[in-house]
This record gives C-alpha cells, structure tokens and sequence, in this order.
C-alpha cells in the first residue's frame, strides 16, 4: 500500500452526489488537471491535443513516441507537450502520471507572461522537449493534487486554482532559462493567432489546405504563422505528421496500408517519407520498436 492509498483511507469527499450533480464538476480531457495509474506496457494515447499540457510521472517510468535516445522518462520529473501534437507514451513499469493543461496565454505571476521567455531562449534552441525534475516544493504539492483527484475532487474552481499554483512553483523554483526550454513550443506573442491555427490544423494535410481554412491570403499566413510558431507551416506539418506516424507504427494496429490512408499518403510515398525522416520504412520502425520494448 503506497501514501497515496494510506491518505485515501483517512480522507474521503464529503457530499460526492452533490459534486457529481455540479456544473461545475469537470472530469475527462475538459478537466485541467487529471491523474493517470498504468500498469506496465499500458499506453497512454491521444491524437492532436487541443491544449498544451505538462506531463509529471511521479511513479515509474515512461516512453516517449521519440527517435532520440531520452525518451524515457523517470518519476521524479516533467516535460511539456504543445496543443497540436500527437501524445503517446507507454508505461515500462507500473507508473503515476498527472496532466496539467493549460491556456495559449500563461501567465506565471504579475512579473512573469510566458511571452517574456522569449527573451530567455537559448539560440538556436529546437530539442523535441526538455526534461525538468521536479523539486521538493513542487513534489510535495503534486502529492497533494494526486491526492484530492484520486478521491473525485474534480471541482473546476479547485482545478484553476490548483493550476495558478503549479505556475507559481514553476515561477518560484525554476530560472527562466529552465522555463523558455520547457515552454519553448508555446511561446509566443500571437495566442490569437496560434489558438486559431491549433483548431483548424486537425482538417489540413497541406500549407495549402490550412491557408484555405484560415481564409488569409498566402503571403500574410505565412508571416503570421513563422512569427507566431517560429518554423514554418510546412515543417510544422511535416512534424505533426512524423509524430502521428511514428505513434501509430508503435502501437501496431494498423497497417502500413492504413496508416498511409489516414494521413493521405500513398503507401509508397510513406515508405520514403519514413526512411527520408526517420531513416528506417515502417516495417523496420515497427520491428525495432517491438524489440526495444518488448525483448523477446
């Protein structure tokens, strides 16, 4: 039996009907905050997050959908994932995970807008993402918050003001060097903009097929869009597409064939896209990620 399970046996919700009755009772991806328990291989799957979200493991070890080397991540540590991306991680072992979302327009405290990172950025800067530990004060208060949302306590009044105080340990125990690497994907001056382009991007396959939904002529959603997500809308798609591809090699319950529909490639043109990208076709994706992960 962990803390966790010994402090639910004291604390119970009082009145869990009347929190279940609410408006104001949030569950699911609407809620800002949300706790997932896997087991070992079970994986955590979602497809092109409407909002960004930091990711704490406080227990265990997950795996990133990554080429790189660190994908893994430890308990006892956090990294972000902007609003866009495809999400997909896998439990190694029996682990905790808690989900903060948040706003396009953060603010830490009345010194600190995350537009102010900009000016903290280390150039060129352009990892997949950036890994912090999670220090005393912040794990005590994540202990607290696994807590009262393991006992149902999913009050949106609780849940915003749990999340200003997340921001604000951020704010208090990290440099802001820390903080532009961690939030690098989502700074910007733009959030208009940016929240504009997150909602369409779902419907686009091509520049072509975005700039058609944004209803702007060419030249100026170009320029809009490179100062807003500082790449161009090309390579953020092509990105956006080498994630969803990855992540459906690695869960393997698709076809070479299927995948390729889904994202409006040939199953030819998918196989360049992957050794082009990645190095390796699909089939070879999927065969090292099987022995990587599953050793036989």
């Amino acid at each position: 039996m962990d803390h966790l399970e010994r402090n639910l046996e004291k604390v119970k919700l009082q009145y869990i009907e009347e929190h279940l009755r609410c408006d104001h009772y949030c569950q699911g991806d609407k809620s800002r905050l949300a706790i997932y328990e896997l087991d070992t291989d079970e994986c955590l799957v979602r497809e092109h997050i409407m909002r960004s979200a930091i990711f704490f493991v406080t227990k265990g070890q997950i795996s990133l959908a990554s080429m790189k080397d660190d994908n893994l991540i430890p308990a006892g540590h956090f990294y972000l994932k902007p609003a866009g991306s495809y999400f997909y991680c896998k439990a190694e072992e029996p682990s905790t995970i808690i989900r903060m979302s948040l706003d396009v327009d953060i603010t830490f405290c009345n010194k600190l807008h995350i537009r102010d990172l900009k000016n903290h950025l280390t150039k060129p800067f352009t990892p997949p993402h950036a890994i912090l530990p999670i220090l005393g004060p912040l794990s005590q208060e994540l202990e607290a918050t696994r807590t009262a949302l393991a006992s149902s306590l999913m009050c949106v009044h609780y849940q915003e003001a749990k999340v200003n105080v997340l921001l604000i340990l951020l704010r208090a125990f990290y440099s802001k060097e820390e903080l532009a690497k961690l939030f690098w994907p989502v700074v910007t001056s733009d959030v208009d903009f940016k929240k504009f382009v997150i909602r369409i991007a779902a419907k686009a396959q091509s520049v072509k097929e975005l700039i058609n939904l944004s209803g702007m002529p060419p030249t100026s959603f170009n320029r809009k869009f490179q100062q807003a997500f500082g790449i161009s809308a090309g390579n953020w798609l092509t990105e956006k597409k080498k994630e969803g591809i990855l992540q459906e090699i690695m869960l393997g319950e698709m076809s070479v064939a299927q995948i390729a529909e889904k994202f409006a490639f040939t199953p030819n043109y998918l196989i360049l896209f992957c050794k082009t990208h990645f190095g390796h076709t699909p089939m070879e994706l999927r065969k090292m990620y099987s022995n990587r992960y599953h050793p036989r």
